[in-house]
């Protein structure tokens, strides 16, 4: 690609496109606006309607400033003609057979295709395998713009880095990574995306990668989890308290401060998934990352099996057997319920008939309903047998052994995956790993 038609963009002449409003496409558009014309996309009309009245429904930034959001925000794809740069920031989640996903990726690069002209940049931030960008989106565009990759127009990879209710590491604090298939439009990314972080951009030896470091952040995290939730059954059978273990290994400076826990969201629970699927195809193993996935991937049967357990001893006989369930988003801080894990536990205990409540102040409960079938509940409802603490949202460290107390009988039992009231819960059964 020639230099002097990808420094068009810095000198503000062109446009750049950012498709998928979500956790990673909306902090990135915002930014992006603060220097450059920025066409920020997405086929959902109601998100754009909200997004264009300064509200985000994920409630991660606040939409205020100089920025005119009506002509920022759109649904119309013909506006993006008036783009030189795509940034494609669409999720990538896997089907039920935990396999990868690429519909709502594949449908982001035919669009683009559409529009995409000579001396164009496209630029992937959408979690991939290793070789997706240039083996499964560059052969797309080529196909429906008639142009060719390396001649006609250049392509990048530079992956999300959004942590979703983190206000510490957020887009403008974090490292970028930035790829591309030639010198000259690394060196054009670089400058683009330093306009993006304050913390500093930095520059891949090529898009693979950039796409394996990518899933490597959260396949360690996976791994760390998956390994104290192990430990934590060992401990248990042992006949020692988890969390004390965990607190007295933390005094050593190099202990990595990992909890163990309901792995979920679309993050740890979904980009393992993608390297496995890569390395299975040409005949390899992954084995830890596989056991990994393995063991995370049980704790909803582990903490079922201990509540199913606890009625089986305490309620027989009871006619309702009731489980409140507290807090319902995959992580706390977060209203996202994507591959939540307390939805899955809730879900798992119903087909048990179990009477389940499940309790969020920060999830929308329609949004809930629609993606999962599992209803909101407001507040506690009459006293349970059990109560799953499955999310340490901000909010719930008001809570007292008093309010536990009285949602429950004296024999219930309080499952605490959080670790955070171990030193509150004194008059009820406690459990915690």
């Amino acid at each position: 690609m020639d230099t002097k038609q990808l420094n068009r963009l810095l000198e503000k002449l062109d446009s750049i496109a950012v498709i998928g409003l979500g956790y990673t496409g909306l902090p990135l558009a915002l930014r992006l606006a603060e220097h450059f014309s920025v066409i920020g996309y997405d086929s959902d009309l109601i998100r754009i309607g909200q997004l264009q009245q300064g509200i985000d429904s994920n409630q991660e930034l606040a939409l205020s400033g100089s920025l005119n959001l009506s002509s920022l925000f759109t649904s119309d794809s013909s506006l993006l003609a008036n783009a030189n740069v795509f940034i494609i920031a669409v999720p990538t989640p896997v089907d039920q057979r935990k396999e990868p996903d690429l519909s709502y990726l594949k449908e982001a690069v035919e669009q683009v295709g559409k529009f995409l002209k000579p001396g164009d940049c496209v630029v992937v931030e959408s979690t991939v395998y290793p070789g997706c960008t240039e083996e499964f989106c560059a052969p797309i565009l080529e196909k429906i713009s008639g142009l060719k990759l390396g001649e006609d127009f250049a392509m990048g990879y530079s992956p999300e880095r959004i942590n979703p209710g983190d206000t510490v590491h957020h887009i403008g604090a974090v490292v970028k990574l930035v790829a591309a298939t030639d010198l000259d439009t690394l060196d054009f990314l670089t400058q683009l995306y330093q306009h993006v972080t304050e913390a500093g951009v930095h520059p891949c030896e090529g898009i693979r990668v950039a796409e394996a470091a990518k899933l490597t952040e959260n396949i360690q995290r996976d791994v760390n989890i998956a390994l104290l939730n192990e430990l934590s059954a060992v401990y248990e059978k042992l006949g020692i308290h988890p969390g004390h273990v965990w607190e007295a290994a933390a005094t050593k400076w190099n202990f990595l401060p990992f909890r163990p826990g309901l792995a979920g969201g679309h993050c740890i629970s979904v980009d393992p998934y993608y390297l496995l699927n890569s390395i299975n195809k040409i005949g390899g193993k992954a084995f830890i990352v596989e056991e990994a996935r393995r063991v995370n991937e049980g704790m909803v049967d582990r903490v079922a099996s201990q509540v199913i357990q606890h009625l089986q001893s305490k309620a027989e006989g009871v006619s309702k057997k009731r489980v409140l369930i507290v807090g319902a988003s995959f992580k706390p801080n977060v209203r996202d319920v994507r591959n939540s894990k307390p939805v899955e536990l809730a879900k798992l205990l119903i087909k048990e008939n179990i009477e389940v409540d499940i309790i969020d102040p920060l999830v929308d409960a329609k949004h809930l309903e629609h993606a999962s079938g599992v209803l909101l509940t407001d507040q506690p409802n009459g006293s349970y047998h059990v109560v799953v603490i499955a999310v340490n949202h901000t909010v719930y460290k008001e809570l007292g052994e008093s309010y536990f107390c009285d949602c429950t009988f004296s024999t219930s039992l309080i499952i605490d995956l959080t670790g955070a009231f171990k030193d509150v819960i004194r008059n009820r059964k406690y459990w915690t790993i």
